[in-house]
């Protein structure tokens, strides 16, 4: 068997990529843990420390995050060096006020803070510190409002300071002459859009503000759709203003209900319904003649929403006309055969290819039943979901959609976990202990298709392991939440069974011994082995001295890195931001501890990241 020229260089390709990818996991992670166990380091409550010397820790980085922008090189190092400085400021305003005990409201200290970040905004451009800008006005907004105001408001109201940027930043930008930053402007339409939609339909129905909410809600819809599609020519922009103008539409329709112009409710859901099927035409008519891919895929993601939207509508409307014929306690039942039915017939007929109103539609009606069942017969918690698993893995045999396979083991997790709480409290077992049994099997489970890598060729293999890794993670950033800062911790610690501690040891020992053999199975050259594995070994001590998540989610970012999953590793990449997050708010924990756990991570990622550039050659290669 020959090797060709061809293929050698595509391996090379791909081994440069993968290496590029896992450096600047080291180098933003090793930011991230840095500036956060900086910022526990001086919240901390320094009783030995002077005025002068707690000031001086935020002080003397700012300076240095500084220097290492005017004297490095490339622009990602720039980037985060000057973000750094950007993030200590506020850190020193937080601790000036600590040390002398200002009595300033919160938002004067965000407020300061923005005024201090326009120079490094202005003068670099970079869309880190002037995403961080935004964000930290719009907190600000968000401070001085609950001095006056009350309810929904607010947070609408401080959204409304990101379609402000949106207006303004392509004027300034041609005033400043400086060029236009594509990748904040994007950034500040998904952030604008999100919380604008979602606060604004609250607000809407607000009985005090609501008549407020209306007009700025068309007011800020209409400006931004003009300077962002009509200047700069968004399409992004025009697929969320017409989507925005269809849930007002919905979120008027039920402000309407609630002044109860009409006593049957089944009329607002069909104009809320026409809406939205109104709203999904619009979408889509507006990319029609569109070739871009990602405007497509874009698109794709939103008419998606649309139509859950849409569906469940649907079946609101259904209980609403079967209630007004009398079948109250029977609509339940009716609805979910209704479903089940239209979800398998749906399916032949679509050819399993656009599997997505079928998947709601067969869900909705899973959860119709087992609400009926709950509710009207009595059933335990456990008959209900076991009934639902059967019905779920018949389906699963007949109707091979491909979204089913996704939540087939999300399911039968789900099913174990609930036999466990139910059947095995008269033995020493515990509630969190749950937890640890079914991360276990979903470790083993993807241990076992890491050594057996060749199945993932097979598409519906693919699909059912994804189920598993979404598992793991929401099964780690739930075991986070409770063992961290959820008001269920006390009752978690009381309960916690002796063999927690034991537990912890061997999954974290587990994850290690995944990423370890995917390290020396996929990693040619010694160096680079040497130093991930060490990474993993030192993170994962760290994971079980503080936190499980950690090593969980660390260890899927490494498995996604391989398999160049781009949404896997951005997910995952999410949820471990959010374990360091947490972790920091949690009180379990001194924030003297914090600050060595995470400044000490940094510190090895950074560590890593310098050996990896500057010590070896031919790591690049992966030769």
């Amino acid at each position: 068997m020959y090797v060709t020229i061809s293929q050698i260089n595509k391996k090379k390709v791909i081994g440069d990529i993968m290496f590029e990818k896992i450096k600047k996991f080291f180098l933003l992670f090793s930011v991230i843990f840095l500036i956060a166990g900086v910022t526990s380091f001086t919240a901390y409550n320094w009783a030995s420390m002077s005025n002068v010397e707690k000031l001086a820790v935020p002080s003397v980085l700012i300076v240095a995050g500084l220097i290492a922008y005017l004297f490095l090189e490339k622009e990602i190092y720039k980037n985060l060096a000057i973000f750094f400085s950007s993030f200590m400021i506020g850190t020193l305003f937080a601790v000036y006020g600590q040390v002398y005990q200002t009595g300033a409201d919160v938002w004067i200290l965000f407020r300061n803070w923005a005024i201090f970040l326009i120079i490094p905004m202005v003068a670099t451009g970079y869309y880190s510190v002037m995403t961080l800008f935004s964000i930290v006005v719009a907190i600000a907004t968000s401070f001085y409002l609950d001095l006056y105001l009350s309810g929904a408001i607010v947070p609408f109201l401080s959204s409304l300071i990101f379609g402000v940027i949106l207006i303004v930043y392509p004027f300034l930008q041609k005033s400043f002459k400086f060029k236009f930053n594509n990748v904040f402007y994007n950034t500040m339409i998904g952030i604008f859009y999100i919380c604008f939609i979602a606060s604004g339909s609250i607000a809407i129905n607000e009985d005090d503000y609501g008549f407020i909410a209306i007009i700025l809600y068309l007011a800020f819809v209409g400006v931004v759709y003009l300077v962002g599609y009509g200047q700069l020519k968004k399409i992004t922009v025009k697929v969320l203003s017409i989507t925005s103008l269809g849930v007002f539409g919905v979120a008027f329709i039920m402000r309407m209900i609630k002044n109860i112009f009409f006593t049957d409710v089944t009329v607002y859901i069909l104009l809320s319904l026409l809406v939205i099927i109104g709203t999904i035409a619009g979408v889509v008519k507006s990319v029609s003649k569109l070739e871009n891919e990602n405007i497509k895929k874009f698109t794709n993601v939103v008419v998606g929403f649309l139509k859950v939207f849409a569906f469940f509508l649907l079946i609101a409307l259904v209980f609403s006309l079967l209630s007004s014929m009398g079948l109250e306690e029977g609509a339940l039942i009716v609805v979910s055969i209704i479903l089940i039915v239209f979800s398998y017939f749906a399916a032949r007929m679509l050819k399993f290819e656009k599997d997505k109103l079928e998947i709601v539609a067969f869900i909705a009606g899973l959860i119709c039943l087992g609400i009926y069942l709950g509710s009207y017969l009595d059933m335990k918690p456990l008959t209900i979901l076991l009934i639902i698993t059967i019905i779920y893995d018949v389906f699963w045999f007949v109707m091979p959609t491909r979204a089913l396979d996704l939540l087939l083991l999300p399911l039968h997790y789900f099913l174990l976990g609930d036999f466990l709480v139910e059947k095995l409290e008269y033995i020493d077992f515990y509630y969190i202990d749950f937890y640890y049994i079914i991360i276990f099997v979903a470790l083993i489970i993807e241990g076992y298709f890491v050594y057996r890598k060749d199945l993932l060729s097979n598409e519906k293999i693919k699909r059912i392991l994804c189920g598993n890794e979404v598992t793991l993670l929401i099964m780690s950033t739930m075991w986070i939440y409770y063992m961290g800062i959820g008001m269920f911790l006390v009752n978690a610690l009381l309960d916690l069974s002796s063999n927690a501690r034991y537990y912890n040891v061997v999954l974290v020992m587990l994850t290690a011994i995944i990423g370890l053999f995917i390290i020396y199975r996929e990693i040619k050259n010694p160096t680079l082995k040497i130093v991930l594995s060490v990474m993993l070994i030192a993170l994962n001590y760290f994971a079980y001295s503080e936190t499980l998540s950690l090593a969980i989610t660390l260890l899927l970012m490494l498995i996604y890195a391989f398999r160049d999953s781009k949404w896997g590793l951005a997910v995952s990449t999410l949820a471990t931001t959010y374990v360091i997050f947490v972790y920091y708010l949690g009180f379990y924990k001194t924030l003297l501890d914090k600050s060595i756990a995470l400044s000490i991570s940094g510190g090895l990622l950074l560590v890593a990241y310098l050996v990896l550039k500057y010590g070896f050659k031919g790591v690049e290669a992966n030769e």
